[in-house]
C-alpha cells in the first residue's frame, strides 16, 4: 500500500507542471485600475487570454493555436471579429507575445500593446 502511495505521489508531481496554465493565459492590462473598471472600460482595456481563444480591445479571436517562440509565443488566430472595416469577417491574424520579467506585449504589424500587468 505504501509503494502504491508513493506511487502515485509521484505521478501527480510529475504531471502537474504539464496541467499548469501557460503564463500567457489570463486576463492582462496597461494599468490594473482597468481590471476592476465599468464592463465598458474593460472592453477597452483588457486583454483576455485562454488556452484556445483570445480577446482584445477591438478584436476577438475564437480559435487561437499557440506556439513556443526564441522570444515568446506565435499566436495563430482565427475566427477573428474586430472593429477594422477593410478586414472582410472573420479574418486569421499572426499575433506575437513577448513577455518581459512581470509584463506581457501583444503585437502585430501595425500595432504594439505596449507592457501589460496581469488582472
Amino acid at each position: 500500500m505504501r509503494r502504491l502511495v508513493m506511487t502515485m505521489a509521484l505521478f501527480a508531481f510529475a504531471v502537474s507542471p504539464a496541467l499548469a496554465a501557460a503564463p500567457y493565459v489570463g486576463t492582462w492590462s496597461g494599468d490594473r485600475l482597468n481590471c476592476n473598471a465599468t464592463a465598458d472600460i474593460q472592453r477597452q482595456t483588457l486583454f483576455t487570454v485562454d488556452r484556445s481563444a483570445l480577446s482584445l480591445p477591438e478584436l476577438g479571436c475564437e480559435r487561437a493555436t499557440f506556439r513556443k517562440s526564441p522570444t515568446g509565443w506565435v499566436v495563430h488566430a482565427s475566427q477573428c471579429y474586430g472593429s477594422d472595416p477593410s478586414l472582410e469577417e472573420p479574418f486569421a491574424r499572426v499575433i506575437h507575445i513577448v513577455r518581459h520579467g512581470a509584463t506581457l506585449r501583444f503585437t502585430w504589424p501595425g500595432f504594439d500593446s505596449g507592457p501589460l500587468v496581469r488582472c
